[in-house]
């Protein structure tokens, strides 16, 4: 015959359960953000100190025309 387990040790398991999942989704997620924060943190530094930003070309815009002007001789 199969044993009768009292309800309150059924929820005191299902309860442990759902506060090791909770804790561990928490951990996880904050864990992801984290790593995701510090890889951009990183980009952000690499491209500060190679100088990579500063020789990027801007898209469009009055750089594009005052260069051709430039380089056509017009002022």
């Amino acid at each position: 015959m199969a044993k009768i387990i009292p309800i309150t040790e059924h929820f005191q398991h299902c309860l442990a359960e759902m506060k090791q999942s909770f804790w561990g989704d928490l951990y996880g997620q904050t864990r992801q953000a984290w790593q995701r924060f510090f890889e951009l943190q990183s980009e952000r530094q690499r491209d500060r100190f190679s100088g990579w930003g500063r020789y990027e070309r801007r898209r469009g815009g009055k750089g594009a025309s005052t260069a051709t002007a430039t380089m056509s001789g017009v002022s």
